[in-house]
């Protein structure tokens, strides 16, 4: 979106006018550091000046978790806006997600105004000595790729032109600009600002030919080679070009951890969600934007297997200490590194029935792994407390290709028939609880015509400030399914524990100290509040007609829907 600033008069309508040029929205919780900013929207609307569309979120967590939803489904970058130290540190948890899952945004902080008297915008409220901090950037630094304080009103293109420099540039990721309020509130500059940026993106890196030529004699040599993808499909490209790369050299497929949909379900070169069986006889691996391909203490490649790690930063340098085996690292966008790996491959003297071969094992391995994922779904259609196979069979049945299913700790990938690129996203691999919900207000904002599913645990649920959420989604039109896995308690909290200490106490326990939350709100209710429809399913066989009852809430009467469903462990 684009056009002059807001009103002209001021530094804050300059700010909001160069946002538009680089964002659709900003997602705010703002306080006494930004009259500058809600008079220049004011002003804006009033004159018919096109700025970023404004949406108040009333926590910050939500708010950036809705700019990552965004992102994710959009591609484009979005702003946040929150109140000096306190907002920052409410959205903290949310940018470190956002740092990991290398999502581009723009988080703008509020400053305590410098002056206590004297220009327009100095101090007028109590909090404003007591919020002021030597170094309110530092609560942030380590999850931003930039950050800066706004002093003169005469670099707020230069700054912001920059901030989306740098947020864009891979890897990408978050970055914080600080907002005093007497600079917001002097007089803007006169005369036109500048209508081009003064910073563009750094453009994605290539592969370096001589190390794609490489990986390719590594897998071409290889008897059982192997694929690991953890966030390949982030980008259509990459997920197109993986599909074909895999298919053509019958090379397996596992998305271990898998933040988005790295390969179709139904490919033939799918070969699940858990590397370790494949792992553990493979003699080269392959891994595309993925920082964890498999859990060292548990699992792992034999000797003499060969490593390549691809991807931009392949090494994870933000990461402090990451030792996984390294053979080749290419520091490469997936969406131009595999087309190159796929046209090397081809060039290599691989013998075509060594791949027949593979290309038949494999097929049949596949086929025994889809039979053992419906056998699951089958066998579980009858339990109580309902079973997480059996939830996410009647989630997929729910699921068209238009559909996107966001996956915070509420389901399991493998019963999912998922085939398009950006149909599935998980949490980032920061593990931030709360992301869910506004993750996927956000993605429905960016999709308005696509079903969003959020299937969340019910730590997750409650992490995610569901009143605010819920009051977004009614206040904005923005109508999501819910679906919340209540297993009353943390399940990854007890299967850490029991994993460390099988014959333990806390084992033995029916509620684990510190891991059981019985008993547990009544969800159905929390979202009936803000207008929605809300169910609570404890009996399997009814579940598929929740859904229905879910569904038709959201696609025909254009309601947030959320089903609170009772289930066990994983």
């Amino acid at each position: 979106m684009t056009g002059g600033a807001a009103g002209g008069e001021t530094v804050a309508g300059r700010l909001l006018a160069r946002l538009g040029r680089h964002v659709d929205y900003i997602f705010a919780n703002t306080g006494t550091d930004f009259p500058p900013i809600i008079e220049a929207l004011a002003r804006g609307e009033a004159e018919g000046a096109r700025l970023p569309g404004a949406i108040a979120v009333p926590h910050e967590n939500v708010a950036v978790a809705m700019a990552y939803g965004h992102t994710m489904v959009s591609g484009r970058p979005q702003a946040v806006m929150v109140h000096v130290n306190v907002g920052t540190a409410n959205a903290l948890c949310g940018l470190l997600n956002a740092a990991r899952g290398r999502i581009p945004m723009l988080l703008a902080a509020g400053r305590t105004p410098y002056h206590e008297t004297g220009p327009h915008g100095a101090r007028s409220r109590t909090i404003q000595w007591a919020q002021e901090m030597f170094d309110q950037a530092g609560l942030v630094r380590e999850a931003v790729k930039w950050d800066y304080e706004l002093s003169r009103g005469e670099q707020v293109e230069a700054a912001v032109d920059r901030a989306f420099a740098i947020a864009l540039s891979e890897p990408m990721g978050p970055v914080y600009l600080t907002l005093p309020r007497e600079v917001l509130a002097e007089p803007g500059a006169g005369g036109e600002p500048p209508a081009a940026r003064s910073s563009a993106p750094a453009r994605p890196p290539g592969p370096d030919p001589a190390a794609i030529e490489e990986a390719a004699q590594i897998l071409a040599a290889a008897e059982r080679p192997l694929i690991i993808a953890g966030d390949a499909g982030r980008s259509a490209a990459a997920f197109e070009a993986l599909a074909r790369l895999a298919e053509r050299h019958a090379i397996p497929v596992v998305g271990f951890a898998a933040r988005s949909l790295c390969i179709a379900a139904g490919h033939p070169m799918n070969l699940g969600y858990e590397p370790g069986p494949l792992l553990a006889e493979a003699d080269a691996v392959l891994t595309v934007d993925c920082d964890v391909p498999w859990i060292p203490s548990l699992q792992g490649p034999p000797a003499g297997c060969r490593v390549v790690h691809l991807g931009v930063d392949p090494l994870f340098v933000r990461y402090p200490i990451r030792t996984f085996p390294c053979d080749l690292a290419i520091d490469a966008s997936p969406a131009l590194a595999l087309p190159a790996l796929d046209a090397a491959l081809a060039e290599q003297a691989a013998d075509p029935g060594r791949v027949a071969a593979r290309r038949s094992a494999l097929a049949a391995r596949a086929g025994e792994l889809r039979a053992g994922w419906r056998r699951a779904a089958e066998e579980a259609a009858g339990a109580r407390p309902i079973a997480i196979p059996w939830l996410s069979h009647c989630i997929d049945r729910i699921a068209d290709d238009d559909t996107i299913v966001l996956n915070e700790l509420g389901l399991s990938p493998a019963q999912l028939n998922l085939r398009r690129p950006g149909s599935y996203f998980g949490l980032s691999p920061t593990g931030g609880l709360g992301w869910g919900l506004g993750a996927a207000l956000g993605a429905k904002l960016a999709a308005p015509d696509r079903l969003v599913i959020a299937a969340v645990g019910d730590g997750a649920y409650m992490f995610g400030n569901p009143t605010p959420a819920h009051y977004v989604s009614r206040a904005h039109g923005l109508p999501v399914l819910y679906v919340v896995s209540n297993n009353a308690g943390w399940g990854a909290v007890r299967a850490a524990t029991k994993a460390m200490y099988p014959d333990g106490a806390a084992a033995q326990r029916n509620a684990m100290p510190l891991a059981a939350l019985g008993p547990m709100p009544d969800f159905e209710t929390v979202i009936a509040a803000s207008g929605g429809y809300g169910e609570r399913v404890e009996d399997p066989a009814a579940l598929p007609d929740a859904l229905d009852r879910a569904v038709r809430a959201v696609r025909e009467e254009g309601r947030q829907a959320l089903l609170n469903v009772i289930t066990a462990d994983r």
